[in-house]
């Protein structure tokens, strides 16, 4: 057990264990933990360890009879709740209670004859673990369930290049973690671990919804599910702000707010003047219609723009979405502390819940009848500016494809890298195939890629009742919470806490409760949430067409950072693990310099994912307790 002593440090505090304990822990814990800043989360039980300063509310844990419950995240049950649910889970071993208390959190149930732990549905407080002879490892972020086992933290390529080229293909993934041999417990997942050590995972609530639910339906559950949410932040009592970009969902959430609080609600939105994302005018408009609203604009400048301070980036628990426009994050983190906010509210995963994806035109074409089809095609097309047929024959060529099929043709296009980048056409699908980076990929790791999608195929299956829509809607929820998560770490040095009410389980379940092509609506941007907030948010807001866009600032980034770009790509650590050409890569990186279209968000990610490795060398063991 002494390994948990040299759990690598860490900028986020963290819970690790293990189950079964070994009986030696109580003495060499008596005797290593409290010197190395870690404590029990359960008084007198060793199974589950934490370390690092905590906000108020983040980790909580109530005890009975020798058992012990924990919550990590953002759980609105009170000690009251927390506590009947573990008696009753005890008592009786119905676990039920447990996923079904208000917000979004990780909650762990620990007994002599066993452990349970169950992920939030969107995935936001994910669980890592790693089963070794006799026992379980795990931990909240990866390399701390490695630790705990006491394996290295080798990077797992082949997610690494699937992360990098294909990062919506969810069948590639499974529960491998960017790091090899730990496994990753993910949204809407659970763990059970038995007194022998053997672990059983399954998917507690698939999120399979009803057709019959009809958008009216579905609106009235997101507008009860949506208002608690926002509402039980409300409730905290702490200084609450929000973004205020002026589109759909930080917006909306801030009005909803503004009819909460007791004071002004100070709002943020960012503007770089010299690369306009296009926010500021809808925001300012907006913002004239509650007096109940202070707006603040967050200014960028050079130093704001993408990949500005690359050498500055922290080590991270594994690649971050935003790690290659951290200076614009920390200036608007900055900005927001400086206001006084204590929680911040903010739109993430509105856009997986809300905006369908162009392959629920493939499941309308099997359930929605030969007219509505029709129609939804034409105005897609119309406005995509796309030709309808195009559009049609796309979705029914979709209608027939099943996942093992898409697997294959992924397999396919990896081994034969196609020349161009992907055109919205080939959206219409279960996951688009990579253009031109695949050819950044090294050929024996586009052909282990190839590889594993075909082993994937193998075994890949439909769930019942999910439609492409639907599941598309999942991973890219899923990547959302990913990206929450990492902005909550990097938020902490501004003692600022983000919290996304998208996120909450019972808003993910009012949202999935119906079909995607229920939630559908060409003419409109998101149906379901005009409908469910209508009179509670005024009504341009929610009738806004298109979103801020921040590729100004990647091009502009690029001509000034293409030095320390390319530096970081010639002496890649991707390129150490055969994972790229970092020639091609750079070949990428000289057709942005032009001003010609290049694959952008495919080279964010492999930039992130280098960054990543290279705060994985400098790492350093904690070995003094936290400050």
């Amino acid at each position: 057990m002494t390994l948990l002593t040299r759990l690598p440090a860490q900028c986020a505090p963290y819970v690790a264990g293990t189950f079964p304990v070994p009986a030696a822990v109580p003495q060499s814990v008596d005797a290593d933990f409290p010197a190395h800043g870690m404590s029990r989360v359960w008084p007198g039980l060793s199974s589950l360890w934490s370390w690092g300063r905590w906000r108020s509310g983040e980790l909580r844990g109530v005890t009975y009879k020798g058992a012990g419950l924990v919550t990590l995240g953002q759980c609105f049950a009170d000690d009251r709740q927390l506590t009947a649910g573990l008696v009753q889970a005890v008592e009786s071993d119905r676990w039920e209670a447990l996923i079904r208390w208000p917000g979004s959190y990780l909650v762990i149930m620990a007994r002599d004859d066993g452990l349970l732990a169950f992920t939030d549905l969107a995935g936001q407080f994910p669980l890592y673990y790693c089963p070794v002879p006799g026992r379980v490892a795990f931990g909240s972020r990866p390399a701390i369930a490695a630790a705990a086992a006491g394996i290295p933290a080798r990077p797992d390529r082949a997610t690494l290049a699937a992360q990098i080229l294909c990062p919506t293909a969810d069948p590639l993934f499974g529960e491998r973690s960017v790091l090899d041999g730990v496994h990753r417990l993910g949204g809407g997942q659970a763990l059970r671990i038995d007194a022998a050590g053997h672990p059983e995972t399954w998917t507690y609530d698939p999120l399979i919804p009803d057709r019959h639910v009809s958008l009216a339906d579905g609106a009235e559950a997101l507008r009860a599910a949506l208002t608690a949410a926002v509402g039980a932040r409300v409730d905290l009592g702490e200084r609450l702000t929000a973004d205020f970009s002026g589109g759909l969902d930080s917006t909306s959430l801030a009005f909803l707010a503004a009819h909460r609080t007791r004071t002004p609600l100070p709002v943020f939105v960012y503007h770089h003047p010299d690369a306009p994302a296009g926010d500021l005018e809808h925001a300012e408009r907006f913002a004239r219609l509650d007096g109940r609203l202070e707006l603040t604009v967050l200014p960028g400048s050079r130093q704001t723009l993408t990949y500005h301070g690359l050498d500055q980036v922290r080590p991270a628990g594994q690649p971050e979405a935003a790690a290659v426009n951290s200076a614009r994050l920390r200036v608007r983190l900055a900005g927001i502390a400086a206001g006084g906010s204590a929680i911040h509210l903010g739109g993430e995963g509105g856009d997986a819940l809300l905006v369908p994806a162009a392959g629920y035109l493939a499941d309308l074409a099997r359930q929605g009848g030969p007219r509505t089809f029709g129609r939804h095609c034409r105005d897609v097309a119309k406005a995509r500016r796309e030709a309808p047929t195009a559009v049609a024959a796309r979705a029914l060529r979709l209608s027939r494809t099943s996942p093992a099929g898409a697997l294959q043709r992924l397999a396919d296009r990896l081994e034969r890298p196609a020349e161009g980048i992907p055109q919205w056409l080939d959206t219409i699908a279960w996951w688009p195939d990579p253009g031109s980076e695949a050819g950044w990929l090294t050929g024996a790791m586009r052909g282990e890629l190839a590889e594993l999608a075909r082993s994937r195929a193998r075994t890949e299956t439909v769930t019942p009742g999910v439609g492409v829509g639907d599941r598309t809607a999942l991973t890219e929820l899923r990547i959302a919470a990913t990206v929450q998560q990492q902005l909550s770490d990097t938020a902490r040095e501004f003692e600022v806490w983000p919290h996304a009410p998208f996120l909450d389980n019972d808003v993910v379940r009012a949202c999935t409760g119906l079909p995607s092509y229920h939630r559908a609506d060409p003419r409109a941007v998101k149906p379901l949430l005009g409908a469910a907030l209508a009179g509670l948010v005024p009504e341009p807001v929610l009738t806004r067409r298109g979103k801020g866009n921040y590729t100004a600032e990647d091009y502009q980034g690029a001509r000034l950072h293409a030095k320390e770009i390319r530096s970081l790509l010639t002496g890649s650590r991707l390129a150490d693990l055969g994972i790229i050409d970092q020639g091609a890569v750079i070949g990428s990186l000289d057709r942005v310099l032009m001003g010609i279209r290049a694959p952008l968000p495919a080279l964010n990610r492999l930039l992130s994912a280098e960054l990543w490795l290279r705060g994985l060398d400098r790492r350093p063991l904690r070995t003094d307790p936290p400050s």
